[in-house]
């Protein structure tokens, strides 16, 4: 907190009339009727005690609270309003009540701690910031570290206490309906101050230097404990009633009286402006709040009082006159200024000077500069009047035509550094006084019109003039001219100026413009309050302009406005409520220029204003978002738990509103909501927000607020809250549908492959049916009838003599057919069935041995690596007569010492693994094969035929190795669809082929 810039209180120095005053009634929303207190709580808001119960104000709005606490009785009249240093505001009613206000929540204190008190008729706080309290049962307490401690007991009772302080010596006084004023010591009460003892002592307030304040119904008084004394109050107040008393943050006195409000500076200075403007009316209730504004009420609604940006001089003031024309700061603080209707004024710290040498009473001033301790004057019907300042008194010298003066109605005059003074006329053209001696110019010598509105000397030496007809330039003795074909806004340039950065700002009936590297620029941008007519531009301090037009008051940031990149916050308008009495500017050259001090001075329709900047930054109280509710629909959420929204609710409103009342139209909000906005919002005016079609998770809501002046100084706000999932956004719901779809795709899967195993089943039967018939014909027919053909060509040959030539040719054709039939009879083997439909394929295999007549040297095994399971009949005989194969390249062709056949019968599928050390086969016969043998072709095609996986490797010298994989689903007579797992695996092995599958088809 101490890095914090604190607010400074009401400017003790304006009067109050030069205050903003602003007054709420009915006809604003105030409804709480007469006013008792007045206080402001932690959290910002401003708290008015009324005849009808307690009433919060936000600085928009009024909310009537008669029963702040459900269940309870209504409020009733609210008395006293006190907030203490812990964040507590205290809230005094009619009878055994009272009432703690933290963080939103509501508090009967009396309900838990019997204090033995009917009703408190007192409030205040002490020296800490504690409550002090008394009431009606005679007891007086302290409530601090959370518990009320006694201060004074009703053994020594004061009578009513209507009031209590602390004073810096940490004596607690009491005032009494009409038994006096008590103070407290070492626990014992002292009657002090006899003359008070019949006197209504309303209220009382400590003094910062020691003694206390007493308000009575016959006035107010000083106590210093010694004895009593009256302030210096204008007998023209009459007598007053005190009802309230309160202390600015400056030790300025406000105290509210039966006829109106009066200030007391520390000084002793009696303000009573109100009273003397009518607006006197019984003020019952005073309080400061955070901004150092002060708040007022009575019978007719509450009023407050605050500084502004601005503090106007008018008639009230002492001014002449309300209309003012140019303006002049001089090098001891005087600002000069002359009214419309004639004379020449200055005013210094309040005090208003005349002077009226030359005629200048008779006389109207259009313009004013100076320098060096000289006052140059340019007038109306007199010419040039120069004033010297001689020891305080003023000495004029005045020139006119008869002097060599162009002519005698000067619009527009300056002094340059060097103390030439150049006077702009109404349409004479310019004059130049140096050395004594005029020099004039004119149209005829190159000045783009004889009417001058406004000089200025640049940096560079170069003298720039405002004219009707465009903006001229004097430069080593040559005019040059720029128009509206240089892109001026507007040939009628009314004012010029030079800023501390050499830009020479334009200004013209046209709007704003600027000079740079001797070109003319329009800014990009341009709001439209700057493409009005302006009158006048002057440069305050941080980098900002002044300018002054026909309707507004602005203050701009000079570097964005000139880069084209003015943005809201970078300008702001200046009315009313900032101090001002109008807003339409001057008609006169320098109507607006500023000081030494940074202040700026203008000249407006209704009186001389001043701004002060620093007064801003001062003030620089920081400004903190405030939710002020959240809802669902139209249903309100609470606040005080993050809370869990249901799935499917409406959008979600957020209603916020920023801490400070000064101004509160014009704090700026910044807000984002984490778990959907990526950035922040740009800056908005508006204090609501709606957030639709939120998905469930959690979220927070973060809301920032700037000042009425821009500054971005205060901590960000948030609210989380959780938007629960529907049913169908939950985990357990996506779990639950990605379950669902992967049993349906293994039932789908499953109904897929008991689709095609049925299928696989008719088509091996068909082709076993096929095969046994071919070969039961070819058995029945072809075999037969060689047979024959052969018995009796065996017996041909034995009828014929040994010498036969023919009986060798009879033995080749028997050698050759039987031949035929042997290989006709294997063909038959390879088209029927296996030996035995139940031979497994082991037995199968180990018969094979004998049928080759293998070789004994040459080891042969057979290996099964699980239990044997019943094999579909079409399956196994293609299984064997792949085997077979690949075991006769081993027997036949390979020349191998070992034969291993491997046989597993796997859950999942069928594996027959056949190996040799043979000799091996070339790469590019076991890709390509051999034309004219169909052994390696033919395996590929039977094992696709069946839906296997066949896999051929071999090297020349290393052997081969020939592996058969079955899926389960296939091989097996007793299997059903595998494992989805297995299923896709086997799918997937079937779509990515092996490279040997792919030669085999290119074979085939």
């Amino acid at each position: 907190m101490l890095l914090v810039p604190s607010a400074s209180a009401l400017d003790p120095s304006r009067t109050i009339s030069q205050y903003i005053h602003e007054h709420w009634g009915a006809d604003r929303g105030f409804l709480g009727g007469a006013i008792y207190a007045v206080g402001q709580s932690s959290d910002g808001y401003l708290w008015i005690g009324t005849e009808r119960g307690l009433v919060r104000f936000d600085g928009f709005d009024f909310s009537l609270i008669q029963r702040p606490i459900p269940g309870a009785l209504p409020l009733g009249p609210v008395r006293g309003l006190v907030p203490d240093e812990e964040g507590n505001l205290w809230i005094r009613v009619d009878g055994p009540r009272l009432l703690r206000y933290h963080e939103g929540h509501f508090q009967n204190m009396f309900a838990e701690d019997d204090l033995g008190l009917r009703a408190v008729t007192a409030m205040s706080l002490d020296k800490q910031g504690h409550l002090l309290l008394s009431g009606i049962g005679n007891h007086t307490f302290r409530y601090r570290n959370g518990k009320f401690e006694t201060v004074a007991n009703a053994t020594e009772a004061p009578g009513t206490v209507l009031s209590i302080a602390e004073t810096r010596d940490h004596r607690v006084w009491m005032g009494t309906r009409d038994d006096g004023l008590f103070r407290s010591s070492d626990g014992h009460l002292t009657n002090v101050a006899r003359e008070l003892v019949d006197e209504k002592i309303d209220v009382l307030l400590p003094s910062d230097a020691g003694g206390l304040w007493i308000g009575t119904d016959r006035g107010l008084f000083f106590s210093d404990g010694n004895g009593l004394a009256r302030p210096d109050v204008p007998a023209s107040a009459g007598p007053l009633q005190i009802l309230a008393l309160c202390k600015d943050r400056e030790a300025n006195l406000w105290a509210g009286t039966d006829h109106g409000l009066i200030r007391i500076t520390p000084a002793g200075v009696v303000s009573i402006d109100l009273l003397s403007q009518g607006l006197g009316n019984a003020v019952t209730a005073i309080a400061e709040d955070s901004d150092g504004d002060i708040w007022y009420g009575g019978s007719q609604g509450l009023e407050r009082l605050r500084d502004g940006m601005f503090t106007t001089y008018s008639i009230a003031q002492g001014l002449p006159s309300e209309n003012n024309g140019p303006v002049y700061i001089d090098s001891e603080g005087r600002t000069w200024f002359a009214p419309l209707s004639g004379g020449l004024y200055w005013l210094k710290q309040g005090y208003i000077g005349h002077v009226g040498l030359d005629s200048l009473d008779h006389d109207i001033v259009y313009s004013i500069s100076g320098g060096d301790g000289e006052i140059w004057v340019g007038r109306q019907h007199g010419g040039l009047t120069q004033l010297t300042d001689k020891n305080g008194d003023f000495a004029a010298h005045t020139y006119t035509q008869a002097d060599g003066l162009a002519q005698n109605s000067v619009y527009s005059v300056h002094r340059n550094h060097d103390g030439t003074v150049w006077a702009g006329t109404v349409s004479g053209g310019v004059s130049r006084l140096k050395n004594g001696a005029f020099t004039n110019y004119s149209v005829a010598d190159g000045l783009g019109s004889n009417s001058i509105d406004s000089i200025v000397e640049g940096f560079d030496g170069k003298m720039w003039f405002a004219t009707p007809a465009g903006l001229a330039c004097f430069a080593d003795g040559q005019w040059s001219n720029r128009t509206i074909r240089d892109s001026l806004p507007s040939p009628d340039v009314r004012s010029i100026f030079e800023d501390s950065k050499h830009l020479l700002w334009i200004a013209t009936s046209g709007g704003l413009a600027f000079l740079s590297s001797g070109q003319v620029q329009v800014p990009h941008n341009l709001p439209n309050a700057l493409r009005e007519q302006v009158f006048g531009i002057a440069e305050g301090q941080r980098g900002f302009l002044w300018v002054a037009t026909s309707d507004h008051v602005l203050q701009v940031n000079r570097d964005r406005l000139a880069a084209g990149e003015l943005e809201e916050m970078d300008v702001r308008s200046y009315g009313i409520t900032d101090g001002l009495k109008g807003v339409e500017a001057a008609r006169r050259d320098r109507s607006m220029v500023a000081d030494a001090l940074g202040r700026v001075w203008v000249s407006l329709n209704h009186g001389l204003a001043v701004a002060d900047p620093k007064l801003g930054i001062g003030n620089a109280v920081p400004v903190v978002a405030r939710i002020e509710s959240v809802s669902i629909g139209n249903a309100e959420i609470s606040l005080q738990q993050p809370p869990k929204i249901a799935a499917g609710s409406e959008g979600i409103t957020f209603n916020f509103i920023g801490s400070s009342l000064a101004a509160p139209d014009r704090v700026r909000f910044r807000y984002k909501l984490d778990g959907s906005d990526k950035e922040w919002s740009g800056i908005v005016a508006l204090r609501q927000v709606v957030y639709n079609h939120l998905g469930p998770g959690s979220y927070r809501f973060r809301v920032v607020a700037s000042s009425a002046d821009g500054l971005w100084n205060g901590s960000e706000t948030t609210f989380p809250f959780v938007i629960e999932p529907a049913f169908w956004q939950t985990w357990w719901f996506g779990i639950a549908c990605f379950t669902a779809c992967l049993l349906g795709i293994a039932g789908l899967y499953r109904l897929r492959m008991y689709h095609l195993t049925r299928r696989l089943n008719d088509r091996f039967q068909e082709r076993l049916a096929e095969r046994t018939r071919i070969a039961q014909e070819l058995h029945d027919t072809l075999l037969q009838g060689v047979l024959s053909a052969s018995l009796q060509l065996d017996v041909a040959e034995d009828q014929l003599p040994e010498g036969s030539p023919t009986k060798p040719l009879l033995k080749r054709i028997l050698q050759l057919m039987g031949k035929v039939t042997e290989e006709g009879r294997s063909a038959l083997r390879g088209l029927r069935a296996s030996d035995t439909d139940n031979a497994s394929l082991e037995a199968a295999f180990s018969r094979m041995r004998q049928e080759f007549a293998l070789d004994e040297r040459v080891g042969y095994r057979i290996i099964v690596n699980s239990v044997a399971r019943p094999l579909r009949p079409a399956i196994r005989d293609d299984v064997y007569r792949i085997g077979r194969e690949a075991l006769v390249n081993a027997f036949v062709h390979a020349g191998a010492n070992s034969i291993e056949i491997e046989v597993e019968y796997a859950s999942r599928y069928l594996m027959l693994l056949v190996r040799d050390d043979g000799r091996g086969i070339d790469p590019q016969v076991l890709h390509s094969g051999v034309d004219g043998h169909w052994g390696l072709p033919g395996m590929r095609e039977r094992s696709e035929g069946i839906g296997a996986t066949l896999k051929l490797r071999s090297r020349v010298g290393a052997g081969t190795e020939v592996e058969l994989t079955v899926p389960a689903a296939i091989a097996f007579a007793d299997a059903a669809p595998g494992s989805i797992m297995s299923q896709w695996l086997h799918w997937l092995r079937r779509e990515v082929q092996d490279p040997g599958e792919g030669q085999g088809k290119a074979n085939r």
